[in-house]
């Protein structure tokens, strides 16, 4: 796939991620209980995404997605195949700690003062990292299996 191409997928993919967790911080009862037990944090997104609307939410995360993605791609070019692992764990790796580092440059800018306010202040700095490690590593995930689809 052309690396344009791969950009604006990656920010498509985690924009709709993002309005799938929308949709958990907003109707938390609407979600597995299990989902709700392990990840308390999506339930303190609410006041985040009650003061931004669902496409000013999606917009920011599909360009935090947009713009990691050419970060790890330098360090780790995108994996060629599936069966490889060795490689598709360091992908994962790299594309784990550049998401929860990427974090730092969010806060540094303070271009983003309600995701500040409602997630990385709330949660401090180590949940903070793991938790936009974990992001990366579903979105990632997300794009290995719809450009596996493609390959089928």
């Amino acid at each position: 796939m052309n690396y344009y191409k791969f950009i604006i997928l990656t920010f498509v993919v985690t924009a709709l991620w993002d309005v799938v967790l929308r949709f958990m911080a907003l109707n938390p009862q609407k979600v597995p209980n299990i989902i709700n037990e392990t990840m308390p944090f999506i339930k303190d997104l609410n006041p985040y995404f009650k003061e931004h609307t669902l496409l000013s939410a999606a917009l920011i995360a599909g360009f935090v997605g947009a713009t990691t993605q050419p970060l790890i791609l330098k360090i780790t070019p995108f994996p060629k195949s599936l069966l490889d692992f060795p490689y598709l764990v360091k992908f994962l790796l790299v594309t784990f700690v550049i998401s929860a580092l990427y974090g730092f440059v969010m806060k540094a800018t303070k271009l983003f003062p309600r995701l500040d306010k409602y997630y990385y202040n709330k949660l401090g700095v180590v949940k903070s990292m793991y938790h936009d490690g974990i992001s990366g590593l579903i979105v990632q995930i997300t794009l290995l299996f719809l450009l596996s689809l493609r390959k089928i």
